[in-house]
């Protein structure tokens, strides 16, 4: 037993001799993990040069469209509706999933997010111009149309 305390002793003094010193002392034991910790989070905090290559950009910019498409894609699964539906086919399909419904307040709230994410991306695409039926839209509004 004692020699074992002592082999593992020796062991730890050895490989603690080939650790470099720093103006603060380090405790022998868990001082490895500590270390290749700081610098995983080093190595995090550091840019990636490559992603301003042009290339890169652009397949990083292709799949984040791929992902917003398949994420619209499902949000009117969700409802149950074609994705140019119109805003009130949009209201008349959440309205009905509420009212199938029933006491469920969980299925209710998952009906209504999906509902404001699905409003949401669509504005936020008429903003960016997006959009490709903006002027079929705008001339078919009542507000257009009344105003």
């Amino acid at each position: 037993m004692k020699s074992q305390i002592l082999l593992l002793t020796l062991a730890v003094a050895s490989a603690a001799a080939f650790v470099p010193l720093t103006g603060t002392a380090r405790p022998i034991l868990g001082s490895t993990l500590a270390a290749s910790t700081t610098s995983l989070q080093a190595a995090a905090a550091v840019p990636n040069p490559f992603k301003k290559l042009p290339w890169v950009a652009e397949k990083e910019r292709q799949r984040e469209a791929r992902r917003m498409k398949l994420e619209r894609a499902k949000l009117h699964r969700e409802l149950g509706i074609v994705e140019d539906a119109t805003y009130e086919e949009i209201v008349l399909a959440t309205d009905n999933l509420i009212a199938a419904a029933g006491s469920d307040v969980k299925q209710k709230i998952k009906i209504e997010v999906a509902k404001d994410k699905i409003l949401q991306i669509r504005l936020n695409e008429r903003l960016a111009g997006l959009a490709a039926g903006e002027r079929d839209a705008r001339a078919q509004s009542n507000f257009e149309l009344d105003g």
